[in-house]
């Protein structure tokens, strides 16, 4: 199946179910996942014995033998790793090839799970499993899916039909083997009943917690641009587009950016409250149930038995609890969300070009490797880093939101700076490098000006030019002036921001 060159955007409505059609659905979810769960066993299976071929053997031996970081070692590991990729690819180890597979398992369960939703919506999602571990090399494993972790279902259009030949959407209600499930919509919307008029592409059956129960929603993608949303009375965009280019500099916490007529220094989703605390009283609670409720599993002293047969035993109180640490984290991940996409169409509002340097997320989320001893202490260095604030504020996807945004609006969009350029070492001033601390937030200039060093990296990246791929001096020193009128002002502003815990990061950077 050729995928589509069209473009795609989403709607997400909320269905109106009664009691019944919420267990049918939560019902063909678990059987989803049970044929999601005989084809990874099945998959693997299949792996362990691709990899123990001697051609696969004698292709990896090969590929550790060489040094990926030394530069004459890339063309040869190049080759290697094609033939790696033909090998799996001739073993079916593809996106088609698992399509293909799945239609052994889903035929017990016809009845609820059709052969649409079984190559459209579950095989995909093994793919993608295995995907990031034989080719993004990411994880040692592919993991089953436990009771309840598969949250969204699709079906694919065919020609003649609304969305699929399985799930239907039929303008008001969603058609599903026998099921009619009514949609909640808002008829005065004119932004819904806009996007309503597209082809739907796909319908995604969506499982979200809520406080007391499952939520169910309804995920329709559309064929076409994003409808632009204008207000009713004004008849102006809700969200207007700038004009120039914007720089960021983004940190674990905070977000720097400097445009033509506006800095400033926010931090990222700081309604994001910090759970960890109530997250660690829930898993004592879960651990103290799921032990009350499998002791066979555990020895005298407290640790796993080992070399027998374990209990997976769930008591209601156990599964209230469970639900109510998934609720927790879903409205921490909504939260987080919601206002990423406020501060993404703010930035847009500034202009239509946006430079961030390029930064590998997941790096700084893992512990350091190097054991280090404090010169003043005498003790041994935290190996933690960014992890727990990488993991609370999402950087990575309030810049994804953004590209998206700019993608739907034909814009230049987001350009990744090399970090090469060392935007936070550079003066343009005296033109040198000087190498800081993190804990170093200030910039002592040439001219007499304190300059605080995230808003000065930003405006820095504002005025990088992509064909000469450095920064553009000439229009720094024009831009400087108006820069450190704008820093004063964004810096006592700050500054007069009373103590709360939410601006706590916002003051350790300009501390």
């Amino acid at each position: 199946m050729k995928k589509s060159s069209t473009d795609t955007c989403c709607l997400t409505l909320p269905l109106k179910l009664e009691k019944w059609q919420e267990d049918r659905l939560a019902k063909r979810f678990e059987i989803a996942r049970q044929i999601y769960n005989t084809m990874v066993r099945a998959e693997l299976k299949k792996l362990r014995q691709v990899q123990q071929s001697p051609q696969y053997r004698a292709n990896q031996e090969k590929i550790r033998t060489l040094d990926g970081k030394n530069t004459a070692d890339k063309p040869r590991l190049k080759v290697l790793y094609k033939e790696r990729d033909k090998l799996l690819k001739d073993s079916g180890f593809t996106e088609y090839g698992f399509k293909s597979d799945i239609t052994r398992y889903y035929k017990h369960f016809r009845e609820n799970i059709g052969s649409n939703v079984a190559a459209h919506g579950i095989a995909p999602q093994v793919w993608a499993a295995f995907e990031k571990l034989l080719f993004k090399k990411e994880g040692k494993s592919v993991h089953f899916k436990k009771s309840g972790d598969i949250h969204s279902l699709r079906g694919y259009s065919v020609a003649g039909k609304s969305g699929g030949k399985e799930i239907i959407f039929c303008g008001s209600y969603i058609k599903w083997k026998g099921l009619k499930l009514p949609l909640k919509l808002s008829p005065s919307n004119k932004y819904e009943a806009e996007m309503l008029s597209y082809r739907v592409k796909y319908v995604r059956i969506l499982r979200r917690p809520g406080k007391t129960k499952d939520r169910w929603y309804v995920q329709l993608s559309l064929e076409g641009k994003p409808v632009v949303k204008y207000d009713s009375i004004s008849g102006e965009p809700v969200h207007p587009v700038g004009q120039g280019a914007v720089g960021l500099d983004i940190g674990p916490q905070t977000l720097a950016y400097a445009a033509g007529n506006e800095a400033n220094l926010v931090e990222l989703a700081d309604q994001v409250q910090d759970i960890e605390q109530e997250k660690r009283r829930l898993q004592r609670k879960l651990d103290r149930s799921r032990r009350a409720a499998n002791p066979g599993n555990y020895a005298a002293n407290g640790t796993i038995r080992r070399g027998v047969k374990l209990t997976h035993n769930k008591s209601k109180r156990y599964c209230k609890l469970q639900k109510e640490l998934s609720y927790l984290q879903h409205c921490q991940a909504e939260t987080c969300k919601r206002q990423h996409t406020a501060l993404a169409n703010h930035l847009l509002s500034l202009g239509n070009c946006f430079y961030v340097e390029d930064m590998v997320w997941p790096s700084l989320t893992h512990r350091a490797k190097k054991t280090e001893v404090s010169e003043k202490t005498g003790k041994i260095k935290r190996k933690k880093r960014f992890g727990k604030s990488i993991a609370n504020k999402a950087p990575a996807s309030l810049i994804g939101i953004l590209r998206l945004k700019c993608v739907s609006l034909g814009l230049p969009g987001v350009v990744e700076v090399p970090t090469k350029l060392k935007a936070s070492q550079y003066n343009h001033q005296s033109k040198e490098y000087t190498k800081k601390s993190l804990s170093q937030r200030w910039n002592d200039m040439p001219d007499g000006n304190r300059i605080q060093r995230d808003l000065y990296s930003a405006f820095l990246l504002q005025h990088y030019n992509p064909q000469l791929e450095n920064f553009d001096q000439k229009t720094l020193e024009q831009d400087y002036p108006q820069f450190v009128r704008l820093h004063n002002q964004t810096i006592q502003r700050l500054s007069t921001v009373p103590k709360t815990p939410s601006s706590m990061g916002i003051r350790r950077s300009i501390s």
